[in-house]
């Protein structure tokens, strides 16, 4: 769900600014299976993004209510989103993962800490009713690394910027974030202009101003590459995505329900 999540693109400001928006995910064979909240506060020269993802209906049940949440906080230097913090949390009934990362840019270098923790069923003999009990116990784990590969982005904040990243002058780039590229995924950006975005505006309502394009590669070589479409409104916003056929389960589209701006 989280490259059809996509999320808003603001011009920074001097003023404070909060943005709250809800998105519902739709499956053509599935019906809802999600809705994703986002809220964004700007204040002086730093920003806060987050991302709650929560599946719905089928996929809550297949997925085991997986609740994913993306955070990323940093500054804005001359309009640009640079994050300091980024952090990725999923969580289901059973099992949850808190990966946290820390750049820094001086020196290029960023930093991980992972945070794993599960429910694993303990079995003990009570000799006092001389019997086997069974009981559920949290297991924690934590690992600290360092990144083979700097990256100065992450995914929300790479997302923050492609208003000025994909532009009239570079129409075409290659996606490099914290949570959204590794060596066997690579994702492109591109805007789309002219015939192909004549084209592509057919499949949103009214009210669309700018479309991306994001190619994703499957992790599986053998799979299809898979495109998803971006469309912004006027205001360089986020109000709907499009990911085309995929394999039975038809097309996956994420559509804007509630959106509210407000500023100090």
């Amino acid at each position: 769900m989280r490259y059809i999540l996509i999320l808003c693109l603001l011009i920074s400001s001097v003023f404070s600014k909060d943005i709250s928006t809800r998105y519902d995910v739709h499956v053509s064979l599935l019906g809802n299976v999600g809705y994703a909240d986002v809220t964004l506060r700007e204040s002086g020269d730093t920003y806060e993004i987050k991302l709650v993802a929560n599946t719905a209906g089928v996929a809550a049940a297949l997925l085991s209510d997986r609740v994913e949440t993306f955070t990323s906080r940093g500054r804005v230097v001359d309009g640009r989103y640079v994050p300091d913090i980024f952090i990725a949390t999923k969580t289901t009934a059973k099992r949850s993962r808190v990966q946290t990362y820390y750049f820094d840019h001086e020196k290029k270098e960023i930093k991980l800490i992972e945070e794993k923790t599960k429910l694993v069923n303990k079995t003990r003999f009570d000799p006092k009713n001389f019997k086997i009990t069974s009981e559920e116990v949290s297991k924690t784990s934590t690992q600290e690394t360092t990144l083979d590969v700097y990256k100065d982005s992450d995914v929300l904040s790479s997302y923050l910027n492609t208003k000025t990243t994909c532009n009239s002058d570079q129409k075409f780039y290659k996606l490099i974030a914290v949570g959204a590229h590794d060596e066997e995924n690579n994702i492109t950006v591109s805007c789309l202009k002219g015939l192909e975005r004549d084209s592509a505006i057919l499949n949103f309502s009214e009210g669309i101003e700018d479309i991306y394009n994001l190619n994703v590669e499957p992790f599986d070589k053998d799979d299809e590459i898979v495109d998803v479409l971006v469309a912004f409104d006027h205001d360089g916003l986020l109000k709907e995505a499009l990911l085309g056929e995929v394999f039975w389960v038809g097309k996956i589209t994420a559509k804007r329900v509630y959106h509210k701006i407000s500023s100090n």
